[in-house]
């Protein structure tokens, strides 16, 4: 383990070695409208609350086959600071129009230890902003598999990412920044030239390696026009080393840990 830990690490130092000076952000990388159901496509979708129509939206990625992986503060109710009753929790996968591949009810909602919402977030704290739905039945879909600390070393400065979401612009279409990368980092938080708005909050930032696509990190915030950040991989370990409902028994973790292994 300590090994593993190493090599995730010296990935991330060369990351971290950037900064916002180091990469010209006036030239914003393209967002693409997909219309596709074409993996990983049907696997991302919409983390909806109280309805399918509901205003309350962010992105999630089904990870394993009863689990999504998304943004804690999707899982709170901004102006109470309450986390929203599970009840009224739905994972939408491959939203496309008026079609969708699977519509799941939440058994639990899960978030990193140390997350606190906040009306106002600060940067500081985004490496906290992370969560998991653990759903009440599995997906009948291809999970997008999490980049393992050990295959961290396929990270280099100058690696780039595709930011996937549903925009509250584009609510019903998938959207990807392509080609954008890390330019800096702030308290093990990445800050990347993906740009973003509500409703992407959650979504992926996937990355191609060896073995396929691997989702390298979850969309936290927009910082401006331009830039965004993300909440890097190696920050989940401890969430989804465990991700049990209260008194559920292991069923979920039995699902996931194919997946991380």
């Amino acid at each position: 383990m300590r090994r593993t830990l190493a090599v995730a690490y010296a990935a991330v130092l060369a990351l971290a070695c950037l900064a916002p000076s180091d990469t010209a952000v006036s030239a914003e990388p393209a967002l693409k409208v997909i219309d596709s159901t074409d993996a990983p496509w049907p696997s991302i979708g919409r983390v909806n609350v109280a309805g399918y129509r509901t205003t309350s939206m962010c992105t999630g990625t089904l990870i394993a086959p009863n689990i999504v992986l998304t943004a804690a503060h999707c899982l709170y109710n901004k102006a109470t600071l309450k986390k929203f009753p599970e009840d009224d929790m739905f994972f939408i996968a491959g939203v496309r129009r008026d079609e969708f591949s699977a519509r799941v009810e939440v058994a639990c909602a899960l978030s990193a230890e140390g997350y606190t919402p906040k009306k106002q977030t600060k940067l500081a704290d985004v490496h906290t902003d992370v969560g998991i739905l653990i759903l009440k039945e599995s997906a009948n879909l291809p999970a997008v598999p999490v980049l393992a600390l050990e295959d961290a070393g396929v990270l280099t400065r100058d690696t780039q990412f595709d930011s996937a979401g549903y925009r509250r612009s584009r609510r019903f279409l998938p959207t990807v920044v392509s080609a954008c990368q890390v330019i800096g980092t702030v308290e093990d938080s990445w800050v990347t030239n993906c740009s973003s708005e509500s409703g992407a909050s959650g979504g992926p930032l996937l990355v191609e390696t060896p073995d396929g696509l691997r989702v390298a990190g979850v969309m936290s915030a927009k910082i401006d026009d331009i830039r965004s950040a993300i909440v890097p991989f190696f920050e989940w370990q401890e969430l989804l080393a465990s991700p049990v409902c209260p008194a559920s028994g292991d069923a979920a973790q039995t699902a996931l840990r194919p997946t991380i292994d």
